[in-house]
């Protein structure tokens, strides 16, 4: 790995990082803003005049009163799986696909460093970046429910949610890295890198709506946890090692069939 790469790789990107946590750390400020540990009943009331199927696609609970239970359901579910998707998928493209297509990457093979090292930094970048972000946000959420709810968030809980939810952020990530690897222009990268982990998104939401589609969420990488389960002390370690496994199948993937192939430079 290169760090004098990794550098350079956090310059040319640290904006986009910053951008996701900044809407992120919005929404959640709004809905631990809402919160009112006196009336649940009343909120809860708003959010059942939705269509159920409706609620039920994006994992919205209406049999939480806890503060952790709450962002649980309304944050750490379809918005926190789809608002960072939309970072990976843009920086895995970004991170190999689009500076072979646009022959950026012939610089960084005029430098000393070897091809596989080279990948192997753009792949710890994009991984440890989605860990950055979740950390922040981690942090950002400590932070708020604090000062707004002193000792209402269960912080243990919380801290396991964002890891199981930074874990299934890295597959996505790594599958849109592995894309990005494996094409040589972004139109293939994005097409094959954002579509896949879109449709296992609305596997999630369909599976989530309809009973007898119970088995699409389940095949969906999103659904194999619930949110409100795991913050009221639901098992996801197998699931933690699936998506574990995931990232570093694809990484190693993407490595070695990046070091094979020719590029158009």
């Amino acid at each position: 790995m290169s760090f004098t790469l990794l550098k350079t790789t956090f310059k040319m990107n640290w904006k986009l990082l910053l951008i996701f946590w900044s809407v992120v750390a919005m929404y959640l400020a709004i809905l631990v803003y809402m919160y009112d540990p006196e009336d649940m009943k009343a909120l809860m009331s708003m959010v059942e005049a939705f269509p159920e199927d409706l609620m039920k696609a994006m994992g919205f609970s209406t049999a939480v009163a806890d503060l952790t239970g709450y962002l649980a359901s309304w944050l750490y579910g379809l918005l926190m799986f789809g608002i960072p998707m939309v970072y990976c998928i843009i920086l895995g493209n970004r991170l190999v696909a689009k500076m072979v297509d646009n022959s950026s990457f012939a610089y960084l093979l005029t430098t000393p460093h070897s091809r596989v090292k080279i990948i192997v930094t753009q792949g710890v970048y994009a991984l440890a970046s989605v860990a950055v972000l979740f950390a922040v946000l981690y942090g950002t959420g400590v932070a708020i429910c604090e000062a707004m709810f002193p000792g209402l968030l269960d912080i243990g809980a919380f801290l396991r949610l964002n890891i199981t939810t930074m874990l299934i952020n890295m597959a996505v990530m790594m599958i849109s890295f592995f894309f990005s690897c494996l094409f040589n222009d972004t139109k293939r990268s994005l097409g094959f890198g954002s579509g896949i982990p879109i449709v296992f998104l609305l596997m999630y939401m369909l599976g989530g709506a309809a009973a007898d589609a119970e088995i699409v969420k389940q095949v969906s990488i999103y659904g194999l946890y619930d949110p409100v389960e795991l913050v009221q002390g639901g098992d996801v370690l197998g699931a933690n090692l699936i998506y574990i496994g995931i990232a570093a199948v694809l990484f190693a993937a993407g490595v070695l069939i990046f070091k094979k192939k020719r590029l158009p430079l």
